[in-house]
């Protein structure tokens, strides 16, 4: 798809579906193994890499902080930089707000000043916790109203402290590994208060490991024991469970799909989808690392999201053909996305006939047997233009997506794909 075209128009498919596709690489994963493989000085190969903004973003990164990258057909090879001694000025950052997060802290390993910039959204999405924490780590920081662009300068000085974690795990993902990269770190810990998705976390933990790296995380502590020593790493970028939510909420609706490339016991928080799709009456089965999911009954749901919000968009698609009112919980979670996820939701499939109540932290979605003709509204979000895409290949007559070339911050294959089943 262009990225310059300006709408979408999304067709109804015939149903049920069938098929089987493959699930692009998950960006989560591939940020995380970035990071670590620019704090490596030892080769990291690294073949399943995505093609998303965010990850292009993370790679154009490692190499501007000094990682020397060689590509080879099918997999690249990365050596890391000495992170204390780098002099860059300035970062872009573009809407990558993992990067964002995950890299700040890194970049304050040095004592040079530096400042990190972005676009677009992300522009509008807070970072005070760097301000509130920086200062105890002996890093100066100047933002823009608590937004970016930020100014901070080194260099890091662990020291054990104790964080309010709640408003999102990338930031302390970025504290675990600036922790690695500081060769001053010895036995500090990080307390960790009110954590939110838990699952990213272990993510970010299960990557170190895969470097030879381990952190020690129980009851909310997490323990470090450096300086710590490097291997060289052979890695395999996991398909996107964050991706697959999507086309595994259209199978459990109406039809038998394999999903393949999919890790069946990855710590990737998406991979919850499987547990809410089965309440709802899907049947799955699995082949190796093939996903098989076959609609059976419509049911309600209810679903706590706070530790996977991002599957917030694709469980609001699959509420909406169940037999009963659905609840999805952790509605605080949504506000500081690319768009206010909760509020982005409900206007859009308003538009569409669709009752939704948000109710404290709680969205409630009621059945429809008609999802109306409209044209959304995707607030910037990839995610939302993702939903509702799915909701269009149900609708009678279609729907019409402006700006759809959101999907490429995260999954520039979506459109290909639902048109590759609709020709099944």
């Amino acid at each position: 798809m262009s990225g310059t075209e300006k709408s979408k128009t999304i067709f109804p498919m015939h149903f049920p579906i069938s098929g089987k596709i493959r699930i692009p690489a998950s960006k989560s994963h591939t940020q995380r193994v970035l990071a670590c493989a620019l704090m490596n000085p030892e080769e990291t190969r690294i073949s399943g890499l995505g093609k998303s903004d965010d990850e292009q973003v993370a790679l154009k990164l490692i190499e501007q902080l000094g990682a020397t990258i060689t590509t080879y057909e099918n997999e690249i090879s990365v050596r890391g930089a000495d992170l204390a001694s780098h002099r860059i000025s300035q970062v872009e950052m573009g809407e990558a707000g993992l990067s964002t997060r995950m890299f700040t802290p890194i970049l304050a390993v040095s004592s040079n000043s530096i400042e990190i910039r972005g676009k677009g959204s992300i522009l509008k999405r807070p970072m005070t916790f760097f301000e509130s924490y920086f200062p105890q780590l002996g890093i100066q920081i100047k933002s823009t109203n608590g937004c970016l662009p930020l100014e901070i300068q080194g260099p890091l000085s662990p020291i054990s402290l104790e964080v309010d974690a709640s408003q999102s795990s990338q930031y302390i993902t970025g504290l675990i590994y600036a922790f690695i990269a500081s060769k001053s770190t010895r036995n500090e810990t990080i307390t960790l208060k009110n954590p939110a998705s838990i699952p990213y976390l272990n993510l970010s933990l299960e990557v170190l490991k895969s470097f030879g790296i381990f952190v020690e995380f129980q009851n909310f502590v997490l323990q470090f024991s450096g300086p710590y020593s490097w291997k060289k790493s052979v890695i395999q970028i996991e398909g996107d469970w964050s991706s697959a939510s999507f086309f595994c909420v259209a199978a459990a609706i109406s039809g038998t799909l394999t999903i393949q490339n999919l890790n069946p016991t990855s710590v990737q928080a998406d991979r919850a989808i499987l547990e809410v799709i089965k309440q709802f009456g899907a049947r799955i089965s699995w082949k190796n690392n093939d996903l098989t999911i076959a609609s059976n009954h419509r049911n309600g749901f209810e679903f706590d999201a706070t530790h996977c919000p991002d599957l917030f968009p694709p469980l609001a698609v699959l509420a909406v053909f169940g037999n009963k009112k659905s609840t999805i919980k952790g509605i605080h979670r949504l506000i500081h996305k690319e768009s206010n996820r909760a509020l982005a939701i409900q206007s859009e499939f308003q538009k569409m006939g669709i009752h939704v109540v948000i109710e404290a932290d709680e969205m409630h979605i009621f059945p429809t047997k008609n999802i109306n003709k409209t044209t959304i509204d995707t607030h910037g979000d990839h995610r939302i233009a993702m939903a509702c895409a799915i909701l269009g290949i149900f609708s009678t007559q279609g729907i019409e997506l402006d700006n759809p070339n959101v999907v490429n911050k995260s999954f520039p294959e979506f459109y290909s794909i639902l048109k590759e089943l609709s020709q099944k």
